[in-house]
């Protein structure tokens, strides 16, 4: 059996047409409606612009462009892979498993395939189920992907300040895909450890209600609340400020990293503040990370993909860094892992 595995390539799509959030604002008009001073989401939360697909692309379209570009840089035959996984907060349909929408978009026959759904640390724990199938022996080649086109939660219907302050956060949802290829390996770009913890009794601090057995058929006009992203976003920075820094700590513990060791860390971003305190809490410097959420919003599983892409884009992500992927999610759930890339 393998003991480390590694990630051969990865990848990451964005739609092409780009939403600024300043727009958004004045389309709901939140200086003469709220009172509110325009440019005040992009000042709380950093994100300028944000990317979207809905009513274009499907979640396994932007997993698929995604994969095809890993497959490609990993230079294997397709008919190589032997597990692949979807890893989303979003899906095509309820039933079957989107998965294997993508494996039939992607011509791949006869693999074992299924969903990850663990809102936005799903392709984390992909990743991880990865490293955990490969070091078993249950599997060799492994396509861990994503896609959220969650901008289909967003809603524009907001009458209040009130009602503004759970559909806010909504507001900066982007979509995304990514897509990454793990075999087992010791040499470069190595997963060395993880660890996740859940705490359940906040799940009603984020959610989309419908698609369920809560909300099994479209709600009446007056329901319709329950099919967009809800989210107390003060809740939201609390539990993170309090559940995801122990968790670093204890991967840091595990592979014998001390803060000033980490060179990168690659966080899902919701907003800049967020992960500036969280790194504060750890003794890591706010330099030591890559933002996308003023280029792509809030993309969902999609996020630490697309962060771990763009460090590589700018050239922040060389050969032999200690990295730690540092996830939170609606549930609430955190997540960190550690590379040597």
């Amino acid at each position: 059996m393998p003991d480390r595995t590694r990630i051969l390539s990865i990848s990451y799509y964005v739609p092409d047409n780009v939403v600024k959030t300043i727009d958004i604002e004045k389309k709901l008009q939140f200086k003469e409606r709220f009172g509110l001073p325009y440019g005040i989401l992009t000042k709380m939360t950093g994100c300028r612009e944000h990317r979207e697909a809905r009513g274009k692309l499907d979640a396994s379209d932007l997993a698929v462009f995604a994969a095809k570009k890993a497959i490609e840089q990993a230079n294997i035959p397709p008919d190589s892979i032997d597990l692949l996984l979807f890893c989303a907060c979003d899906h095509d349909i309820d039933e079957p498993a989107t998965v294997n929408v993508v494996a039939e978009k992607l011509g791949l026959k006869k693999v074992s395939a299924f969903d990850v759904k663990n809102a936005c640390n799903s392709f984390l724990n992909g990743l991880d189920i990865a490293d955990a199938m490969i070091k078993s022996g249950k599997a060799n080649t492994v396509l861990v992907t994503t896609g959220e086109v969650i901008t289909n939660w967003v809603c524009y219907n907001i009458r209040t300040r009130d009602e503004l302050k759970y559909k806010a956060a909504g507001l900066t949802l982007g979509d995304g895909g990514a897509a990454a290829i793990v075999v087992s390996g010791n040499a470069e770009r190595v997963i060395l450890a993880s660890h996740f913890e859940t705490y359940g009794e906040y799940w009603k601090v984020a959610t989309v209600m419908a698609g369920g057995t809560m909300y099994p058929r479209c709600p009446q006009d007056s329901d319709l609340d329950v099919t967009y992203f809800l989210s107390d976003s003060e809740k939201i920075l609390e539990l993170a400020l309090e559940k995801i820094p122990p968790v670093m700590e204890k991967v840091m513990a595990k592979v014998g990293w001390r803060p000033e060791d980490v060179d990168l860390v690659l966080g899902h971003q919701v907003t800049i503040k967020i992960m500036r305190d969280i790194l504060n809490r750890v003794n890591i410097p706010f330099e030591k990370t890559v933002v996308t959420v003023d280029r792509y919003g809030n993309t969902g599983a999609a996020s630490i993909p697309i962060a771990l892409c763009t460090a590589l884009e700018q050239g922040r992500l060389k050969s032999g860094m200690k990295v730690l992927l540092v996830g939170g999610a609606s549930g609430f759930s955190a997540g960190v892992m550690a590379l040597i890339w």
